[in-house]
């Protein structure tokens, strides 16, 4: 079972643990993995160390993929890092984690479901109880459907499928 930190030393958001927490249940041995908003790589690492076959992550800031370089280096993983976009990846993934906030998960929905094989799974986390309602509505109006609903405090995320 996975620690919060995986190796970094300090706690982790709750919302990531959300995303762990779905990656330990539903991530399978040889899965390609997509972290889309990455930050610091922690979920592609931990994807890795699940026993992903791939990992990649994209981040729209700079500094964060060389930060998520660096903890794959430290984490002693391989992992690919972008400076990149959802809307602008054409590979497809059997899992995908979004920890964004709840407003640009809604937004880039679509670009998500893009990069999700079929019966690939999803974990969307970043979302305030009280704005799930806006991500619910955006994966339904995809066609996608939901697995599981995981809380912590405050904090939602959902598993969804294709």
């Amino acid at each position: 079972k996975l620690e919060p930190g995986c190796a970094f030393g300090t706690g982790t958001h709750q919302t990531t643990q959300l995303c762990m927490k779905a990656m330990e249940k539903y991530l399978k041995k040889g899965d390609e993995l997509a972290d889309i908003g990455t930050g610091s790589g922690i979920l592609a690492i931990c994807g890795m160390k699940l026993g992903a076959s791939s990992a990649y992550g994209c981040d729209n800031d700079e500094t964060v993929i060389d930060v998520a370089k660096e903890n794959a280096v430290k984490n002693d993983v391989k992992c690919t890092f972008e400076l990149n976009t959802a809307d602008k990846i054409s590979h497809q993934f059997d899992f995908v984690c979004a920890n964004i906030l709840h407003f640009v998960l809604a937004e880039i929905m679509p670009d998500l479901k893009n990069i999700l094989k079929p019966e690939g799974l999803m974990s969307l986390s970043g979302i305030l109880d009280e704005k799930k309602q806006m991500v619910v509505d955006a994966y339904e109006r995809e066609g996608l459907t939901l697995v599981e609903e995981i809380h912590q405090d405050q904090w939602t995320s959902f598993v969804v499928k294709k």
